[in-house]
C-alpha cells in the first residue's frame, strides 16, 4: 500500500545576486524526486535579444516561469525558484499560482550585508559558475551592492513572510533549514517569523 503524497511545495528564494540562490536551488532539488529547480535567468537568456530590452524579456520570463511552474505543481512536483526580487508583485503572483494549485508555498530570502555581497560580486565577476551569471554580470556588479541590499529590504517590508536566511553560513546548514522548512507537515508560521 503506497502512501498518499503530500501537497507539493512551491518555494521563492529571494536575494541579491550572488548571495547563492542557484547554487542552494539546485542542491535542494537534489534531495527532493522530481523537483524543479527553475531558472528563471536562463529562461530570459533564452529570449533572442534579451539583452536589449530588459525589462521585456524579464517579464516574458517571468510569465513562462509561472506556466512551467504551474504544470509541474499539477503534476504533483515541487518547484523551487531562486530569483532576486527588488519588487514584491512576482512574490504574490508565485502565492497566488500555490494557492491555485494546493501547494504549500514558502518564501525565503537569503541574507548578505553589503559588504560580503561585494566581495562575492568581485569574485563571481573574476570566476563566474554558469554562463548566466557572467551574462547578468554586464549589468550588475560590486558597488551596486548598497542598492541592491536596500532594495532587498525594502520587498521585505512589503512581504514579513519571508524566512530570512544568513547567506555568509556554510551552504550545508543553509540546505539543511531550507530541506526543513520544505519537509515540515505543519502550516508555516505568522508572518515575520524566522526559520532558525
Amino acid at each position: 500500500m503506497s502512501e498518499m503524497a503530500a501537497d507539493p511545495v512551491l518555494l521563492l528564494l529571494n536575494g541579491a545576486p550572488g548571495s547563492g540562490k542557484s547554487t542552494v536551488a539546485a542542491r535542494l532539488v537534489a534531495q527532493r524526486p522530481l523537483a524543479l529547480a527553475l531558472e528563471i535567468d536562463a529562461l530570459k537568456h533564452s529570449l533572442g535579444g534579451w539583452d536589449r530590452d530588459l525589462q521585456a524579456s524579464g517579464l516574458q520570463a517571468r510569465r513562462l516561469a509561472l506556466a512551467l511552474a504551474r504544470r509541474h505543481l499539477e503534476d504533483g512536483h515541487d518547484v523551487v525558484i531562486g530569483q532576486y526580487l527588488a519588487r514584491p508583485a512576482f512574490a504574490q503572483q508565485l502565492e497566488d499560482l500555490a494557492a491555485h494549485c494546493s501547494a504549500r508555498f514558502v518564501e525565503a530570502v537569503l541574507l548578505l550585508d553589503a559588504e560580503a555581497l561585494a566581495q562575492r560580486l568581485t569574485a563571481r565577476r573574476h570566476a563566474p559558475d554558469r554562463p548566466e551569471q557572467a551574462a547578468n554580470d554586464r549589468f550588475v556588479g560590486p558597488e551596486d551592492a548598497p542598492a541592491l541590499v536596500a532594495s532587498i529590504d525594502q520587498v521585505l517590508t512589503a512581504r514579513p513572510g519571508f524566512r530570512r536566511i544568513d547567506a555568509a553560513r556554510p551552504i550545508d546548514r543553509i540546505v539543511d533549514e531550507l530541506s526543513a522548512l520544505l519537509t515540515h507537515t505543519l502550516e508555516p508560521g505568522p508572518p515575520g517569523e524566522d526559520a532558525t
